[in-house]
């Protein structure tokens, strides 16, 4: 790896720790006598603790991809499976087409960032977000030779191969089961089978009588995160019992309609018909597939993080919040409106908005729709972590940290503060927030580990 003159002042007395395995070489970047602190930022900002490239001796052009999006196609951006001590990457070159050349899973240690094992990724279809007893997850690409669900343990990267003559489309996991959702999509003969890596049909089987094209498969097409199952293809959502497969409703998406599920099985419905007028409206379905309540206001609320703090938190619809029980009008807000909404993050009982034509953001109260705080802001960026005292935003500058109940920023992470190379950690990352205030931010080229500064 190419020195970092820009590193001078950040870790004075850095060592280079060359980790190897599996023939190839990652350079780790770690402060020699501990976590270090980020020049010119706040007492309260964390420090580097660990910087890792995803470049290696025999791969000089390899990125950081997500295991999520699979191998088949280059179409993920920069991440990670958070895999308690382990965080599980992808590394690859982008030839500039669709393909990920090269692909290998890799196994970070969230602490330090030494890389613990590199196994190759071929052929991968797609992976779960969650992993299940101590496996990464993940199912072959359609034109692979063999299919099979593919388990990587994350504790040493070793593969567990189960073939299965299967068409599998779609893969979620949680963190004690593995759904299969795979057919013919367009004969609509789809099923979908919940259990383990090695036997995913332990505990049932259920035919879906759905379908789309092939085309407009989505690679988030099964949901199994917000307390029932939900399998979307093209027009046609269908919900099920997570225990029995139980279908339990159906609904049609008409002209550019769309769905989001979120926490006590619910999901808001957002309407639109394609003849670009936007959005026409929202609603709320609940476990049965009833509608609980429904909106006309031409807005929706676009949550990158969706973390209530219970079901008493109401659930954002057009202009307004409605009890997650009942559906019933618990508040309404002007602030919701602007453009197609304004809302980007539930954290807790606050709301966080964003209008960018009035480079404004502010937060609300979600138990009362009163305005908690406002502030004027020329920077947008994206709501990624949130560690239950501040939510931390990203853009392509950098990292910074707002209190959500008062709009105070911090801390703020310019990232080439950390980097003098304006190409070595840019925006569309992927940042997770861990215990005690550490955080993981991973870009394409480069991945960091960040944690508070003993003073």
């Amino acid at each position: 790896m190419a020195s970092i003159p820009g590193l001078r002042g950040l870790i004075l007395a850095a060592t280079a720790a060359v980790i190897a395995s599996a023939g190839a070489v990652f350079v780790l970047i770690q402060p020699a006598d501990g976590t270090r602190k980020i020049t010119g930022t706040a007492d309260a900002a964390p420090g580097l603790a660990w910087s890792v490239d995803a470049a290696t001796d025999g791969h000089p052009k390899a990125e950081f991809r997500t295991p999520i999006g699979g191998t088949e196609f280059d179409i993920g951006g920069a991440g990670f499976v958070e895999a308690g001590d382990i965080l599980v990457t992808l590394t690859g070159t982008s030839n500039g087409g669709m393909s990920l050349q090269d692909p290998t899973m890799v196994g970070i240690d969230a602490a330090t960032g030494a890389v613990r094992w590199r196994t190759p990724a071929a052929e991968l279809g797609g992976c779960g977000r969650v992993p299940v007893a101590g496996h990464l997850v993940c199912f072959t690409a359609p034109y692979a030779d063999h299919a099979a669900l593919v388990g990587y343990d994350v504790a040493s990267g070793k593969i567990t191969r189960t073939p299965k003559d299967w068409l599998i489309f779609a893969l979620a996991t949680t963190a004690d089961r593995v759904y299969v959702a795979e057919g013919d999509v367009e004969s609509d003969d789809v099923r979908v089978h919940a259990g383990t890596v090695d036997h995913p049909e332990a505990n049932w089987s259920r035919a879906f009588p759905m379908g789309t094209s092939w085309e407009d498969v989505s690679t988030d097409a099964l949901d199994v995160a917000h307390g029932q199952g939900l399998l979307t293809l093209g027009a046609h959502t269908a919900g099920f019992d997570l225990g029995t497969g139980v279908s339990t409703w159906t609904a049609d998406l008409t002209g550019c309609s769309s769905t989001d599920a979120t926490s006590a099985a619910l999901v808001v419905r957002t309407i639109s018909d394609c003849s670009g007028n936007g959005i026409a409206g929202t609603d709320l379905l609940d476990r049965t597939g009833r509608v609980l309540a429904a909106s006309d206001v031409k807005a929706t609320q676009s949550l990158s993080l969706d973390q209530p703090t219970d079901d008493t938190i109401p659930v954002l619809l057009g202009d307004g919040a409605r009890d997650r029980r009942t559906g019933t009008v618990v508040w309404t807000s002007a602030d919701l409106v602007a453009t197609n909404g304004t809302a980007i993050a539930i954290l807790g009982d606050v709301a966080l908005l964003r209008d960018d034509f009035a480079h404004k953001m502010s937060g609300l109260d979600m138990r009362t729709g009163r305005r908690l705080w406002q502030i004027d802001t020329q920077r947008s960026g994206t709501a990624d972590a949130w560690d239950g005292h501040v939510v931390v935003l990203s853009d392509s500058t950098g990292l910074w940290a707002i209190d959500p109940k008062t709009g105070t920023t911090v801390w703020d992470i310019p990232f080439r503060a950390v980097h003098d190379n304006p190409e070595a950690i840019t925006g569309s990352g992927q940042l997770a927030a861990r215990n005690n205030g550490r955080y993981v931010y991973a870009a394409t080229h480069t991945m960091i580990g960040l944690r508070p500064i003993d003073h």
